[in-house]
């Protein structure tokens, strides 16, 4: 089984709660009648959990019966197909992974550096970045990748958190030119007025941060017993982090750039003075 964010999350969760226990996963699997390889899979997310089998845990590990419940709906729909299983066939691992990471957050804190993140781009902003930056992308295909990333956008509409922090560059780079970056100046007003999204802008005249030469994602997740995760996308690879001390690693690092960043109603006044520079 591949795992999914839903299934890492379950996981994550039955091995916090065998923590609380203090058992081990000899133990937990002795219960199960399962060996400890089995159940170090589940822990990873990797393994197909039968409701027989959560229900037994629930008994074992002592979990009250409102997050059994939670529980339960994780094991339900930790193999569902999401919509974005549509596009599969132009999807690379590293957006697939990233929109299964969105698709149930609460709260998104983004540092892109210089370019604006993709759940504010514009379609005519994204495909100029695309065309740009991917030379194997078929003509064919554009379409389909600007409706994919259109779509995600959708999570700013149902409510979710975005923070999204980001360079003067960003904001002035006249990616596909004057007329284009006004209107994507426009649609940012627009989101922080529409949605519950907060926009900083970091000004050329700032010191150096502890983020100055990386681009990050923090999710996080309405459940308080969900840890966050951090998604890097590199160059050549991504990678995402779960365990505690990276992420509190990221966290102070947003915490530094968002400290060197103007205030979201000053980063606003910048974007409209941008703007007018860009009226012809």
């Amino acid at each position: 089984m591949r795992a999914t964010v839903r299934s890492r999350r379950l996981g994550a969760q039955l091995g916090r709660y065998r923590n609380k226990r203090g058992l081990s996963g000899e133990q937990v699997a002795a219960e199960l009648g399962v060996g400890q390889p089995q159940w170090s899979r589940i822990e990873n997310g990797k393994a197909k959990l039968t409701p027989a089998a959560l229900h037994r845990l629930v008994e074992v590990l002592g979990i009250p019966e409102a997050d059994a419940g939670r529980l339960e709906e994780l094991r339900r729909r930790s193999a569902e197909p999401g919509w974005w299983q549509d596009y599969g066939d132009i999807l690379s691992e590293p957006v697939e992974m990233l929109i299964e990471l969105e698709v149930e957050a609460s709260w998104i804190r983004s540092y892109e550096g210089h370019v604006i993140p993709g759940l504010l781009q514009t379609r005519d902003y994204a495909e100029r970045i695309m065309t740009a930056g991917s030379m194997h992308i078929r003509v064919a295909d554009i379409d389909r990748y600007l409706e994919l990333r259109m779509r995600r956008q959708k999570r700013l509409a149902e409510g979710m958190r975005f923070t999204a922090i980001l360079s003067e560059a960003a904001i002035r780079q006249q990616v596909g030119g004057p007329h284009v970056l006004r209107e994507q100046l426009r649609h940012i007003t627009r989101a922080v007025r529409e949605f519950d999204v907060t926009v900083q802008v970091v000004p050329f005249t700032a010191d150096a941060h502890a983020a100055l030469a990386a681009s990050f994602v923090i999710i996080q997740w309405p459940d308080e017993d969900d840890a966050e995760a951090v998604f890097v996308d590199g160059e050549t690879s991504f990678t995402v982090y779960e365990r505690d001390g990276i992420i509190r690693q990221y966290v102070h690092a947003f915490a530094s750039v968002q400290a060197q960043a103007l205030a979201p109603r000053e980063s606003l006044d910048l974007i409209h003075a941008v703007m007018k520079e860009l009226t012809p």
